[in-house]
C-alpha cells in the first residue's frame, strides 16, 4: 500500500468515526432532563430502565465543542439527580445544608462529565471509548463514596437496581460491575441513538446504529438467566429465627430533633406481642433485633429500662439487640449496638465505624459555623467505632449463628458489609433510625440498599427501622417479611444461613479499583492523540461542508 493510500485510509477512518457536536441549548436540556430521569431510576420510582437511558443524555450532553458548555451541562445533570435525591437532609438539617450537599455531589458528575468528554472528543464513539468512559464512570462513582470524610455513597448506579434483572449480576461483579455494565448500556444508547440520528458519520450510514441499540436490548435480556454463586449454608442449620421489632413513635419535633416518648416502651410491646405469638405457635426465636436508638436512654445506665429488657430476654428466650447512644465526656459519643441477655447481662457491643459527615459528626466544625449555625444541631461529635460488627452467638454460648451488624447509613457502604462477610457474618442485620426524615424517601431508598447488597453479598439483611420501612431479604433478594413506615409490627423469618463467598466479596474493593484504572489509563491515553472526532470549525471546513449539500 502507498503512502498516499495510507494517508487515504487514516482519512476515511477518520471521517468514519467524526461527530457532530451537541448544540449548545439542546446540551443543557439533555443534562438537565438526564439528571431528572435518573431519580426516577431510584426508589420510590423504581424506573431503573431510565438510569441507561440518563447516561446516554449525560454523554450526548458532554459531547460539545466548548469545555464550558460541558460542564454546566453535566452540573445541570448533577443537581437535577441530586437535589431531589436527598430531599430528606431538607427534614432534618434544613434547606441550605441540604441544597449544599446536592451542589457537592453534582460537583462529581461535573469531574465525570470532563473526563468523558476528553475520551469522546479525541476518540470518538470507538468501541474503546464505551470502555473507557464506563470505567471512568466508575471511577467517579468510586470516589465519590470515599471522599472526603468517607464519602456518601447514596445514589451509586447499583442502588437502582433492586427490581432489576441486572441484579443478578452483583455477586459476581459487585456494585462496581454494575455501576460499569448500567454506563456501558448508556454508552450503547447513545452510539445507537446520535448514528441513527446522523450526528455520527459511519460508512454504513444510519443503519450502523441499530447494533448498538439491539446489543444493549439483548444484553439486559441475558441477565435475567445469570445464575447466582453457589452459596451453601452451615452444617446442620440452614436458618435462624429472627424477630426485628419496629415499635414506630410519634412524627419528631422539626425544631427540638428529639425523640418522643414511649419509643423504649413501643418496642417493648411489640417485642412481647411477636414472644406471645411465637409461643403460642410452640417455635422458639433465637435473635430478637431493635433498631438504632430505640432505648432513647443507654439501658446500661438506666435500671428502669435494663430490667425491662432483661425480663423481655427471659420471656422469649432469646437475647435483644438493641440500638443506643452512649457519651463520652462532653463533646463526643458512640452509636452503639448491645447485645442484652435474661440474665441482664451484655456480652457484645459494637460501635458505628462510619459516622456521618454533617450528620453525626461535624469536620471542621470552627470552620463550617462561619457558614451556618446548623453545624451546632449536631452537639456531639460520634466517634467510629475500629472494629467489624460480628456478632458469634455460639462463642457467646447464646446459640449457633455468626450475625453480621451494620447500623443505619452504613448499608450504604458495600465495604463495609464486605468486611462482616469476610470476618465470617452468615447473617446481617441492620438497625437503622428513620423517623428523623420524616416521610421523605432516605426510608424506602435504604431499603433498597439492603436487598442488593444481600445479593451482592450473599446473604440475608435483617433491615429494622424504628418507623420503617422494615424487612428481612434472603441472599437471593427475596422478600421475606415487610413493615410499612410509621406502622408498628415486627418482621420475623426463618432467615437463611450461608457461609458461601460471591465473587463480589473475594474480590472487594480491588473490583473497583481495577476498573477506574483502567478508565484512568483510557483517559491519559486519550489525551496523547491528535485526532479530534469532534473538531472545531475552520473556514476551510465549513466551505467544504457547504459544497457537499
Amino acid at each position: 500500500m502507498t503512502t498516499t493510500a495510507t494517508r487515504s485510509s487514516r482519512t476515511h477512518r477518520a471521517e468514519r468515526d467524526e461527530l457532530d457536536p451537541t448544540p449548545w441549548p439542546l446540551a443543557l436540556l439533555c443534562g438537565a432532563v438526564g439528571g431528572a430521569l435518573a431519580l426516577l431510576a431510584f426508589p420510590p420510582y423504581d424506573l431503573w430502565m431510565l438510569l441507561p437511558v440518563a447516561l446516554a443524555l449525560l454523554s450526548v450532553a458532554v459531547l460539545t465543542r466548548s469545555a464550558w458548555i460541558a460542564l454546566l451541562s453535566s452540573l445541570a445533570w448533577g443537581l437535577a439527580f441530586f437535589v431531589p435525591l436527598t430531599e430528606w437532609a431538607n427534614t432534618y438539617a434544613g434547606t441550605m445544608p441540604w441544597v449544599a450537599l446536592g451542589i457537592v455531589q453534582a460537583l462529581y458528575i461535573v469531574l465525570f462529565g470532563l473526563l468523558a468528554r476528553t475520551v469522546m472528543v479525541r476518540r470518538g464513539l470507538t468501541p474503546s471509548t464505551l470502555i473507557v468512559v464506563s470505567a471512568l464512570w466508575v471511577a467517579v462513582e468510586t470516589f465519590r463514596s470515599h471522599v472526603p470524610w468517607g464519602g456518601l455513597p447514596w445514589g451509586a448506579s447499583g442502588f437502582a437496581l433492586a427490581d432489576s434483572p441486572l441484579l443478578n449480576l452483583g455477586p459476581w461483579i459487585g456494585m462496581a460491575g454494575m455501576a460499569f455494565v448500567v454506563a456501558a448500556l448508556g454508552q450503547l444508547l447513545a452510539r445507537g441513538v446520535l448514528t441513527l440520528a446522523g450526528r455520527r458519520r459511519s460508512a454504513l450510514g444510519g443503519l450502523a446504529g441499530v447494533w448498538p441499540l439491539a446489543l444493549a436490548i439483548a444484553a439486559v435480556l441475558a441477565t435475567m438467566v445469570v445464575p447466582h454463586p453457589a452459596n451453601r449454608a452451615p452444617e446442620g442449620r440452614p436458618t435462624m429465627t429472627v424477630v426485628g421489632a419496629q415499635g414506630s413513635m410519634d412524627p419528631i419535633d422539626p425544631v427540638a430533633l428529639t425523640m418522643p416518648e414511649g419509643v423504649f416502651e413501643n418496642h417493648l410491646e411489640v417485642t412481647n406481642e411477636a414472644t406471645t405469638a411465637y409461643q403460642q405457635q410452640g417455635q422458639q426465636i433465637e435473635l430478637i433485633v431493635w433498631p438504632e436508638d430505640s432505648t432513647t436512654y443507654d439501658p446500661r445506665q438506666d435500671p428502669y429500662r435494663g430490667n425491662a429488657l432483661t425480663d423481655a430476654a427471659t420471656r422469649a428466650g432469646a437475647p435483644i439487640l438493641v440500638g443506643t447512644q452512649t457519651a463520652v465526656g462532653e463533646h463526643h459519643r458512640y452509636n452503639h449496638s448491645v447485645l442484652w441477655t435474661s440474665e441482664g447481662e451484655t456480652p457484645y457491643v459494637y460501635a458505628k465505624r462510619h459516622p456521618v459527615p454533617f450528620g453525626e459528626f461535624v469536620p471542621a466544625r470552627d470552620f463550617f459555623r462561619m457558614i451556618t449555625d446548623k453545624v451546632d444541631l449536631v452537639g456531639r461529635d460520634m466517634l467510629p467505632g475500629t472494629e467489624v460488627g460480628l456478632l458469634d452467638l455460639e462463642a457467646l454460648e447464646l446459640g449457633q449463628g455468626k450475625v453480621g451488624v451494620l447500623i443505619c447509613f452504613e448499608i450504604a457502604y458495600d465495604t463495609l458489609i464486605m468486611d462482616t462477610v469476610d470476618a465470617g457474618a452468615e447473617m446481617v442485620v441492620v438497625q437503622s433510625n428513620n423517623a428523623l426524615f420524616g416521610d421523605s424517601h432516605e426510608a424506602i431508598q435504604q431499603l433498597a440498599e439492603a436487598k442488593v447488597l444481600a445479593v451482592v453479598t450473599g446473604r440475608s439483611v435483617v433491615h429494622v427501622s424504628t418507623v420503617g420501612h422494615s424487612a428481612i431479604f434472603s441472599p437471593e433478594g427475596r422478600r421475606l417479611d415487610f413493615v410499612d413506615h410509621w406502622e408498628q409490627g415486627y418482621v420475623s423469618a426463618e432467615v437463611p444461613l450461608r457461609t458461601g463467598i460471591t465473587p463480589a466479596v473475594a474480590g472487594g474493593i480491588w473490583i473497583a479499583i481495577g476498573i477506574s484504572a483502567l478508565g484512568l489509563l483510557g483517559w491519559i491515553g486519550a489525551l496523547s492523540t491528535r485526532h479530534r472526532a469532534v473538531a472545531r470549525r475552520t473556514p476551510r471546513r465549513e466551505q467544504a461542508r457547504r459544497s457537499t449539500r
